[in-house]
């Protein structure tokens, strides 16, 4: 399955959706390779956790400005059978946050961004990978 998603890495981004009823995350994608242009449609199912971070430390908040000619590009894409390990809320304050936690096992970076993944199923195209939900 990695070797497709390599297929995806420095993608534009024609299309993104999020839809947290169905537990889908779904993306359009263009790829250009060796000047030949490809179409992947990717979807992520299953989806018990995403995780969004702008940018890495303060620089999360020096948030893009852009202009119609911009777009958003899938850098790079990899799975982690095991995960990428605990994800979790540690509040000074509120401790029923501290129950929510998840191992996201994809991670999508994003330009200087990135988003943690918890999926129990990618589809490429119509190639469908059932996977496990990686362990806490």
């Amino acid at each position: 399955m990695q070797l497709k998603l390599n297929e995806l890495w420095d993608g534009t981004i024609e299309k993104f959706n999020v839809d947290i009823l169905r537990n889908t995350l779904s993306f359009k994608l263009k790829v250009i390779a060796n000047e030949v242009s490809k179409e992947f449609n990717l979807i992520f199912k299953g989806v018990s956790s995403f995780y969004f971070i702008e940018d890495i430390g303060e620089k999360r908040y020096n948030l893009n400005k852009y202009d119609n000619n911009d777009y958003m590009e899938l850098t790079s894409i990899d799975y982690y059978e095991k995960g990428i390990g605990k994800i979790t809320i540690d509040s000074l304050s509120e401790d029923w946050a501290t129950q929510w936690k998840s191992s996201a096992n994809f991670t999508i970076e994003l330009w200087n961004s990135i988003l943690f993944l918890e999926a129990k199923c990618v589809v490429i195209n119509d190639e469908s990978f059932d996977i496990s939900y990686p362990c806490i």
